[in-house]
């Protein structure tokens, strides 16, 4: 089997699906791609067991047809240094895969395209239509709550939901959530819920940022899929009952203040340097249009730092860990961010855009003094 392509098309459809490879593969054939050349359409598609995708590229020529899997992160490393060449020739048979380019050419060994695991059939009821860069931007402004610490827990992924013209993520880490509301294009007037993994949705943003296509999203009782022009991606669904965000918003915090978000990043990133790694603190003071943030890291030293808000109401402090207050900011697109305290029992709401809102929950609180 003889068939030739572009060489950037090559690159780009290969690169995005070896991104799913594990780097170190329980069996050796998962830490390939696998090639199936048919009516001169090349699907290519790879897969962790957990998570699989799956990408078309159409060929400029082609003699037969063939199939093999091909050693993903060094076929990768070729295919990027021929990505400029106009044309990129591949010859299959006996086992192994010859690639041609600019006068120069691999010869490579592969393996039996027939041993290659498949995630079956996906059992979709319908799907909803969003812009890639759309739900591309909904993760990236949710995405710094997840937590990190247990892996395939819950909190580990991100809640999607669909109601109505409506699609929902939420992220959460016990400490803080975030939540992003946009409206979809719902044509079978589907209602789905489910817990996707950070990677499937780093894979999304990845194909996203290329493609500005509508992606169609479908999900069945255990999985997700998302098509867009000749990628798929599917993904198996983290098992388990999301906390009930709604209740984890505070209804009733009474004091309102404007942030102006680049002083405020700036100032809170400059305390955050006199906080020890193992407990990251810095004391907030909010009086009358004022905020005095202080730090102090034992053995080093201590600062302290006063930026002009928008407030009118008593004075009150309370601790925050920087960094989470550093990613609610720097996910917001608002150059002012509305944001709401209570007593020392409530969470800070950071009303952060439109349909888009994160709560942190203080470390410590004390009463309005």
């Amino acid at each position: 089997m003889k068939a030739s392509f572009i060489g950037d098309d090559l690159f780009k459809g290969f690169n995005l699906v070896a991104s799913v490879v594990p780097t170190s593969a329980i069996k050796q054939i998962l830490g390939g791609v696998k090639i199936s050349i048919l009516n001169g359409v090349a699907n290519l598609m790879a897969t962790d067991l957990e998570i699989l995708v799956r990408s078309e590229i159409g060929t400029t020529s082609c003699d037969g047809d063939g199939s093999i899997v091909l050693p993903a992160t060094r076929v990768n490393n070729i295919l990027r240094e021929w990505a400029s060449s106009r044309e990129i020739l591949m010859e299959m048979g006996d086992g192994n895969c010859l690639l041609k380019s600019g006068g120069g050419y691999f010869k490579i060994l592969g393996e039996d395209a027939g041993r290659f695991p498949e995630i079956g059939p996906t059992e979709i009821g319908g799907f909803v239509e969003v812009e890639g860069s759309i739900i591309s931007n909904m993760v990236s402004k949710v995405i710094h709550a997840v937590s990190m610490v247990k892996i395939k827990s819950v909190l580990s992924g991100i809640l999607m939901m669909v109601e109505g013209d409506t699609i929902i993520l939420v992220a959460a880490d016990g400490n803080r959530l975030s939540v992003i509301k946009r409206k979809v294009a719902n044509p079978s007037g589907i209602s789905v819920r489910g817990i996707i993994p950070i990677r499937c949705l780093t894979l999304l943003q990845r194909f996203a940022s290329d493609w500005d296509g509508v992606i169609k999203i479908g999900m069945s009782e255990s999985r997700v899929q998302f098509v867009g022009g000749k990628v798929e991606i599917v993904s198996q669904l983290i098992d388990g009952q999301y906390p009930n965000y709604d209740d984890i918003i505070p209804k009733r915090n009474d004091k309102k203040i404007e942030i102006k978000k680049d002083d405020v990043v700036s100032a809170l990133k400059m305390a955050s340097f006199m906080t020890d790694e193992g407990y990251r603190v810095v004391e907030c003071v909010f009086e009358k249009n004022k905020l005095k943030l202080s730090s102090r890291a034992m053995a080093v030293g201590e600062t302290e730092l006063e930026v002009n808000i928008n407030y009118e109401g008593p004075t009150f402090k309370l601790n925050v860990n920087p960094d989470y207050i550093l990613d609610v900011l720097k996910s917001s697109d608002e150059d002012i961010i509305p944001t709401e305290f209570g007593d020392k029992e409530s969470a800070i709401l950071f009303r952060a855009g439109h349909e888009h809102v994160s709560v942190v929950m203080p470390m410590e609180t004390e009463e309005a003094v």
